[in-house]
């Protein structure tokens, strides 16, 4: 009996494996160098990127209501000489605290962040698909980027004309929130 029941277990956990295995993950999870027990203030914004309005800025506040980090999107130039937009980068800066620049990355030392999880790049070579919701740890707080839409100039080029980006901080883990079924009583 008790072979018969290790047998059934096995199976059950193999098949759910290949079952996990063949589901695509939804985001991308990233911790960030920061270890601190600092919440902010939560809040989402959509923001709209074109060559015309190439940047934003997005102030993030701590519990009491300070101006705490600051979100700055940034385009990222063809070449040197060549203004046309390939991707976008995404950075957090601590506003207290001026060496960090960027508090999304997960190294200190911008050249030991292997996940790049702030560059919005469309390419097919890029590191995190363009439309994979990025959910970054800082101190007690996510930071939750996702690209909802983007547009080429012309098909065929890799020049962005457009981009629509989701930004969302939270004191919890975004996909760890219960979110009833439409017509559910919650209960």
């Amino acid at each position: 009996m008790l072979r018969h029941y290790q047998f059934a277990t096995i199976t059950v956990v193999a098949f759910a494996c290949a079952a996990l295995a063949q589901t695509e993950a939804t985001f991308v999870y990233v911790e960030s160098f920061r270890k601190g027990p600092t919440h902010i203030t939560e809040s989402a914004s959509e923001v709209v990127l074109t060559p015309q309005s190439p940047t934003c800025r997005i102030v993030v506040k701590d519990q009491s209501g300070k101006d705490r980090y600051e979100l700055g999107c940034f385009p990222q130039f063809a070449s040197e000489t060549d203004q046309r937009i390939v991707s976008w980068q995404v950075r957090v800066a601590d506003l207290r605290h001026k060496i960090y620049t960027n508090v999304l990355a997960s190294a200190v030392d911008p050249t030991e962040d292997r996940t790049q999880v702030g560059w919005l790049d469309p390419g097919k070579f890029a590191r995190i698909p363009i439309t994979r919701e990025r959910i970054v740890k800082v101190d007690g707080f996510y930071c939750a980027l996702q690209v909802k839409d983007y547009h080429f100039v012309n098909p065929g080029v890799p020049y962005l004309d457009r981009m629509t980006l989701a930004v969302r901080f939270t004191n919890s883990m975004p996909h760890m929130q219960i979110i009833p079924k439409e017509g559910s009583t919650g209960a």
